[in-house]
């Protein structure tokens, strides 16, 4: 009967345990708000996910991927770079309001998109006013990379880590990144050398100037007949 007891009591324990047990979403998906005291207060019905997306260098107005790490295509110093913010309001309700916070990493500067925030600066912030049930509204950001003197002279690659985080109306919290690569600009080391060939030397071509060369040939060759006859004898 005890050892009964026992486990029943370990096991009103653990129950227990997992109740108080905060609720963990996946990445980029907002929490329960932390109420003043301890303990969380979770809406179900309100729920959304924030993307951090980069554009691809090179590719025009084209792909967005989520990361570019050492070995994917880098950035060139003083170059622009594309970010996109992606939200989607994934509960059952509508979200009123959204502000969203814009962290850039160091080497990494605004330059324009949404919100009022000035040319260089290293955070913008902005609010989404309505974001209906199972809506999605995405936001370009253009941002811009260090110069070549700015970056680290020990290292010919940087990369660094842009953060977005946003909080909704009901204290729910979500937050992605987005790494990117920037490159210092490499010299290009000179090849063997390749000497110019030599064209093939032309051969004088006849006409009204070769004439007078032509009316010399008779007398060479009586000179020449001349020069035999006179060692004969």
């Amino acid at each position: 009967m005890n050892n009964f007891l026992q486990k029943l009591t370990v096991l009103a324990m653990g129950v227990l345990v997992l109740a108080s047990a905060p609720s963990v979403l996946a990445s980029g998906e907002s929490n329960c708000q932390t109420v003043y005291g301890g303990g969380e207060v979770c809406n179900p019905q309100i729920k959304f996910t924030i993307s951090k997306l980069v554009q691809v260098p090179g590719k025009g107005g084209g792909s967005y991927v989520d990361n570019l790490g050492v070995n994917d295509i880098k950035f060139a110093t003083d170059q622009d770079a594309t970010f996109k913010i992606v939200i989607k309001n994934t509960g059952n309700a509508d979200i009123t309001n959204i502000s969203v916070v814009d962290t850039f990493p160091q080497y990494l500067t605004f330059v324009a998109g949404v919100g009022n925030t000035n040319k260089g600066a290293s955070k913008i912030n902005f609010n989404i006013g309505l974001i209906k049930k199972g809506e999605t509204k995405e936001y370009l950001i253009t941002t811009h990379t260090a110069k070549e003197n700015e970056l680290p002279n020990n290292q010919a690659v940087t990369c660094v880590i842009n953060n977005v985080r946003a909080t909704d109306n009901n204290g729910g919290v979500a937050e992605d990144n987005s790494q990117i690569c920037i490159q210092k600009n490499i010299l290009d080391i000179p090849g063997p050398i390749v000497y110019k060939t030599l064209p093939p030397k032309e051969i004088p071509s006849t006409g009204p100037e070769m004439l007078g060369l032509i009316g010399i040939i008779p007398t060479g060759l009586t000179g020449i007949y001349l020069r035999r006859k006179y060692k004969k004898n």
